[in-house]
């Protein structure tokens, strides 16, 4: 009996052995609530996006790549009005079930009909009807055209008719036991940690070789920094001041980072405002700044200083060389100049002041809490005093700050841009008046030569003729100065090779180590436990 029971023991203790978790860090605001509702953002619904529920087709956040996923194959008719999509077939549920073309008809006409779960978009950009064509295939059909739609197109996640169907308010569903078609299920949940656990109906589970994902709660980032000095996280998502001698130091065989370009930051003037409306004027300003010394000191140096034109490094290609003698950079005494053409006149206190004697001075707001935006902030103002602004800075309440600045009611903002997956949607989101204020054009620009320019972008397939846009926009920019853009936010990323290797690095950046979509699934799926 003895025998028999030790026998079992070391059966179990093998098994459990061969289990690979991997720990990560997926938020950092305290205690988690049971929702996996893929159409919801932030915290569980980051899991639930790429390990449960997956997209038609997976592209790559780094570098821009269309690769199938729920699907194998795509293809627009002649006139870009159409697409047609082709699905993977012996693909299953993680319950068992099948999953079908009538499923991905189901979601698109879901988020039709409940528009706020519709974060893309699709309807409003011009997707007229989803329309099965036979059991493997769909065709989507457009009212106008739009060649970059396939990127929000593919970015809807797919979820099960077979139990979504019978919800009745599907903006306030949790979700709580969500059944997709990703590498994972849930396992077990508390509010302060969770797991997720191998699907073993995957339809590409050979490639999984992460058996459990533990995800443990934080309430901010000095707890989550001790965890991951602890060894007890593999992935982590943090910002981290000193990290190379803080982190990577205490053993750099096996710790280390990654923090590609993220989302820019940008100094947004208020182009509602008279004063911001000169384009000298704001050309004076962002000659004012030092961009190295801003990510120096406000940033610890983990951000990457942005060129004048906000195209990543990723996308150097796009760069018009014949303009990158307008390039600007700090000139002090030219920012002066400026200044004194436009009639201003230099207190005493080393101020401009107007022609009715008032002081150049402007309120400059930034999220509260937010302790690099807001060195960033304040080395700003003290540059900017230099070249005769006082920059005063306010430190406001994300929520007030965001409404701010959809009402106008701001003078100058540091700010960001969601960049996409290329700098043709980037200029779009930054410039379209579209998204003025109310959107990521926090600024207000306006202008229908900017407008036709991304438009251009939307309503042709020719690489040329998209080339000649977004040089066009280069030159607005640097001429314009609708806004500076200042430095890329880094994309944080800390990994340990204690447990797996595989990660993505700068030696073998094959995706962006983000973990609010599909790209964490991808990275998963090129991991391998350390023997």
């Amino acid at each position: 009996m003895k025998r028999t029971l030790v026998i079992l023991i070391v059966i179990l203790l093998s098994i459990f052995s061969l289990a690979s978790t991997l720990s990560m860090i997926m938020d950092v605001t305290g205690p988690f609530s049971q929702n996996f509702n893929p159409f919801f953002s932030g915290g569980t619904n980051y899991s639930a996006r790429g390990f449960i529920y997956e997209t038609l087709f997976y592209i790559n956040g780094y570098t821009g790549e269309v690769v199938p996923w729920l699907a194998t194959d795509y293809s627009w008719s002649s006139d870009f009005l159409e697409i047609d999509v082709t699905l993977r077939q012996n693909v299953k549920w993680s319950d068992g079930n099948n999953f079908s073309v009538d499923d991905v008809i189901f979601t698109f006409n879901l988020i039709k009909n409940y528009p706020a779960l519709d974060s893309g978009g699709v309807w409003q950009k011009g997707l007229k009807e989803v329309i099965k064509v036979d059991d493997s295939q769909i065709k989507f059909v457009m009212s106008k055209v739009d060649t970059l739609i396939y990127t929000d197109l593919f970015s809807v996640y797919i979820i099960p008719k077979h139990i979504w169907e019978t919800i009745a308010d599907p903006t306030s569903y949790t979700d709580s036991n969500p059944v997709g078609t990703g590498p994972y299920v849930l396992g077990q949940f508390t509010s302060q940690v969770y797991t997720l656990q191998k699907n073993q109906n995957y339809w590409q589970k050979e490639k999984v070789k992460v058996d459990t994902i533990r995800i443990p709660a934080f309430t901010g980032n000095d707890a989550a920094q001790l965890a991951l000095m602890n060894k007890e996280i593999d992935w982590g998502t943090l910002f981290f001041p000193n990290i190379d001698d803080i982190f990577v130091k205490a053993d750099p065989k096996h710790r280390g980072y990654w923090l590609p370009e993220g989302n820019p930051v940008l100094l947004f003037f208020n182009l509602d405002k008279d004063v911001f409306k000169n384009s000298d004027f704001r050309k004076a300003i962002a000659l004012g700044i030092n961009k190295q010394q801003l990510v120096e000191i406000g940033m610890a140096n983990l951000a990457t200083v942005s060129n004048p034109v906000g195209i990543k490094g990723g996308f150097s290609y796009l760069e018009n060389d014949n303009l990158k003698s307008m390039w600007y950079e700090r000139d002090v005494e030219q920012a002066k100049k400026i200044f004194t053409n436009l009639g201003y006149k230099l207190g005493k206190d080393g101020l401009f002041v107007d022609s009715k004697g008032n002081k150049l001075s402007f309120e400059l707001i930034v999220p509260a809490g937010w302790t690099d935006w807001i060195a960033v902030s304040q080395v700003l103002s003290s540059q900017l005093k230099q070249i005769g602004i006082d920059a005063l800075v306010s430190q406001v309440d994300f929520g007030l700050y965001l409404e701010r600045i959809k009402n106008k009611d701001f003078e100058l903002a540091v700010s960001w841009v969601n960049y996409g997956i290329n700098p043709y949607l980037f200029y779009e989101r930054w410039l379209h008046s579209r998204n003025a204020f109310s959107g990521d054009n926090r600024g207000g620009w306006n202008s229908i030569t900017t407008d036709s320019l991304l438009d251009i972008f939307r309503k042709t397939s020719d690489e040329r003729e998209r080339q000649l846009a977004i040089s066009s926009l280069q030159l607005i920019g640097l001429q314009e100065i609708p806004s500076v853009p200042l430095f890329f936010n880094p994309t944080w990323f800390e990994y340990q090779t204690y447990n797996f290797v595989g990660w993505p690095n700068a030696e073998n950046p094959y995706a962006l180590p983000t973990i609010t979509g599909m790209d964490k699934a991808f990275i998963i799926m090129n991991l391998e436990p350390v023997k």
